[in-house]
């Protein structure tokens, strides 16, 4: 055992930065695998919320009851408490719509009009006694004393930029200013949240209520089922539409909804840290396996005198398995505790409120179980090499290194073309031992491959942002009158809007509530543009809208309706059915793609608005969206009568995802440069002897340099171009089927652009080249021919 730990000691000591790589590569191999498991194991968490808030499995949203019929609105929710599945109802909870002015973005300009920063739509609830609470992440809940009081749910509050503590100012109904006292942030596990909601959600006191919307007629309702089987919901969610009346249901969500809503990002973020970290944990066990083999391969006189001391196979055996087992065992102890901080410092994975404390945010067994994989993955790539050491004759083998004879066709044509002899003689040293080149390529491709997929989902986000600079989708702004709603102000704000130099098209629309067909769930239904002018959507598949009646779909509401393009399908909105034509798919990032986008010219029925709600603003491309906002009220003489807002960015959120590219690169790149080192130390021990030959024939010290670098990087490219190869088309199968399930649909994945691939190419080939030119340098034979 005590020679055992000499050797393994002697070993790492003389290989201290493959030791150290093999280290990090397996530190950051389990922390990616690690936090990948928490983020698509979110759920437990939000499950734990779920119930410790109490909340409902559905959640029903109603407008006001018609004033004559009070008694029958009461009938339908005593019938509703006697549904099959049924257990209990939530307390009604008094509902009115407001809009809320946030707090002026950090660091933006102060903006004209009424506020300081932007508008959101907001739905405010009325706490009653008995009606289940959010869950206080800041602050503290509704206070009696405290008649300007509010309570926003949290990803209201981000988006308004507010925090427990600040002021606020809430239009109500009638226009009326009222300032309002944030005093707590609150996280509602059975809310869809903001902005796929559609609106952000907040709680006051009944009596600010009344404040907010002066008549009690005109106020909504909320309340929601307990069921005995949640997976019932959208059962119960149609039975309940049923017995209150499609007219009267405004919006509908299930448990199902708020979790999707809750994972949608995070399982965004698992499923990319998962799938380059298995990646990874196969590339570094493959990197393993090469860095011992050619250890074994360079150490094979010391392995034979150790089993002429008296070492057996097995013995060996374990050692050279044990000692990368070691370093192994280092890394999952750094990942593991790296995951842990991180976990606690990242919003999605940290403890709900009241949550205990777990020094293990996964648990024993999941913990226990990616450790395990781990280290079986990088003990069986040492382990092969470490059974070929056992069989080493005790015996040392003789020195028969000889120079090749044989020389490549294609270095033979370089020959004869007069090519430097050190790019002759390197092209064909690498095409001279096929077998050990090509198990390197494939090798050094493996990171290649996942490194090109993360270089994808950067490219992604770049399309995905709305950018004046050629986004996926147009760069815009949403602009609607800050006070008032007649026909001749919007019809005037349109022409003023139209002048302006910035834009290249404005488009009048307005957003309407609908029931899918089986009344389980909602989605949004946009009118925008009009047949004369349609808006240009972002059609994929399909075609865009050319009369009245046709409509574009998100993923989403593809999904929802269980449609095609092509199709023809039916919702309601306020009890009036509509027959829409699908004409085609358009990349819809909002409200995970729940979006039904037709004309305006489709809005014909009794009870539809009279006038548009709000103009969206196309930008010509150049143009800086913040700039716009900030110089359009000034440039239309409209000054505070315009509430100007950018249309909200689907990639912001998933700014969390741009800083796993970066790390999942930074990881990949280090078991590249171990492969590199491997391939860099097998290359110098295979040629050691054949360099000492062509030195003695003429070829210079640098020229042998130039050879081995010439080898090297004839090695990276072709990692690179076989890693690229596979990488791209996986990548854009992947992302496109994330698309998919997110609600994005298809049609949205980019390949690296050429720049970054040719970066790639480019660190990867002259540190494949520069590394065997160093060690050439390093070489005695060179040293003595200096001394002479």
């Amino acid at each position: 055992m005590r020679t055992a730990l000499r050797w393994i000691r002697a070993d790492l000591r003389s290989h201290r930065l493959p030791s150290a790589l093999v280290v990090m590569a397996t530190a950051g191999t389990v922390a990616a695998l690690l936090l990948a498991a928490m983020l698509l194991g979110t759920a437990d968490p939000w499950q734990r919320q779920f119930q410790q808030a109490q909340a409902p499995q559905v959640r029903i949203d109603t407008g006001p009851p018609p004033a004559a019929d009070q008694a029958g609105d009461d009938a339908a929710l005593a019938a509703l408490s006697r549904l099959p599945g049924v257990t209990s109802l939530t307390p009604q909870q008094h509902t009115a719509d407001a809009t809320l002015i946030g707090l002026r973005r950090p660091g933006s300009p102060p903006e004209a009009g009424t506020g300081s920063g932007d508008r959101l739509p907001l739905v405010l609830r009325a706490d009653v006694p008995g009606a289940p609470r959010a869950l206080i992440t800041e602050g503290r809940w509704l206070d009696p004393t405290v008649l300007n009081g509010l309570v926003l749910e949290r990803s209201s509050a981000d988006a308004a930029w507010a925090r427990s503590g600040d002021q606020v100012a809430v239009l109500g109904a009638r226009g009326q200013l009222l300032n309002l006292q944030v005093i707590g942030v609150a996280d509602s596990p059975d809310r869809i949240r903001y902005p796929e909601a559609g609106s952000g959600l907040g709680w006051v006191l009944p009596e600010t209520l009344d404040l907010v919307q002066p008549d009690p007629a005109a106020q909504g309702r909320t309340f929601g089922l307990h069921l005995s089987d949640p997976d019932t919901a959208n059962y119960a969610a149609q039975r309940a539409v049923n017995t209150i009346g499609t007219n009267r249901v405004t919006k509908l969500a299930t448990w199902m909804d708020a979790r999707a809503s809750r994972q949608q990002d995070d399982q965004v973020v698992g499923l990319l840290l998962g799938l380059c970290g298995l990646a990874a944990l196969l590339a570094a066990a493959l990197a393993v396996a090469g860095a011992a083999s050619g250890r074994i391969r360079g150490r094979t006189g010391d392995i034979a005198l150790l089993k002429a001391l008296g070492f057996t196979p097995g013995q060996i055996t374990r050692m050279f398995t044990g000692q990368h087992l070691m370093l192994a065992g280092t890394g999952v102890l750094l990942g593991g505790t790296a995951a842990t901080t991180v976990a606690r410092l990242w919003p999605a994975l940290a403890h709900g409120p009241g949550a205990p404390y777990r020094a293990l945010p996964l648990g024993l067994p999941i913990t226990g179980t990616v450790t395990a994989v781990a280290l079986s993955a990088i003990g069986l790539g040492a382990a092969l090499p470490a059974y070929r050491a056992a069989k080493v004759s005790p015996v040392p083998p003789a020195d028969d290194a000889q120079l090749d004879s044989g020389t490549p066709r294609p270095a033979r044509l370089g020959a004869l073309r007069r090519l430097p002899p050190a790019l002759v003689l390197g092209l064909g040293s690498a095409l001279r031992h096929r077998g050990q080149s090509t198990v390197t390529v494939l090798r050094l491709a493996v990171p290649i491959v996942a490194c090109t997929l993360a270089l994808s989902t950067w490219a992604t986000l770049d399309v995905l942002a709305q950018t004046s600079g050629g986004g996926m989708t147009a760069a815009t702004l949403t602009v609607r009158p800050a006070s008032g709603d007649s026909t001749e102000q919007t019809d005037g704000l349109r022409q003023a809007l139209a002048t302006d130099p910035a834009a290249t098209g404005v488009y009048p629309g307005t957003e309407l509530e609908a029931l899918a067909p089986g009344q389980s769930a909602t989605l949004t239904l946009r009118a925008l543009g009009t047949t004369a002018q349609p808006f240009p959507f972002a059609v994929v598949e399909g075609r865009e809208i050319q009369a009245a009646d046709e409509a574009v779909a998100g993923q989403g509401a593809l999904d929802l309706l269980n449609a095609g393009v092509g199709q023809w399908v039916r919702v309601t909105t306020a009890g009036t059915p509509r027959i829409l034509h699908i004409v085609g798919r358009n990349v819809e990032p909002e409200r995970g793609g729940r979006v039904l986008s037709t004309s305006l010219d489709t809005l014909d029925r009794p009870g539809d608005a009279p006038h548009p709600a709000y103009y969206r603003m196309v930008l010509r491309s150049g143009s800086d969206p913040a700039e716009v906002q900030r110089e359009l009220p000034g440039r239309t003489g409209l000054g505070g009568q315009l509430d100007i807002r950018p249309t909200p960015d689907p990639a912001a959120r998933l700014a969390v995802l741009r800083v796993s590219v970066v790390g999942l690169v930074v990881l990949l790149a280090l078991i590249a440069l171990a492969e590199i080192l491997t391939a860099t130390a097998g290359g110098l021990r295979e040629h050691h002897h054949d360099l000492g030959l062509l030195r003695a024939i003429g070829l210079t010290p640098r020229q042998a340099g130039a050879m081995m670098a010439t080898r090297g990087a004839a090695l990276a490219a072709g990692g690179v171009v076989l890693g690229t190869a596979v990488g791209i088309p996986l990548a854009r199968w992947l992302i496109d089927l994330q698309g998919r399930e997110g609600g994005i649909g298809e049609g949205i994945a980019r390949a690296p652009s050429i720049g970054s691939l040719l970066a790639l190419a480019a660190v990867t080939a002259v540190t494949a080249a520069a590394l065997p030119a160093v060690g050439v340098a390093r070489l005695p034979g060179r040293r003595t021919e200096q001394r002479r």
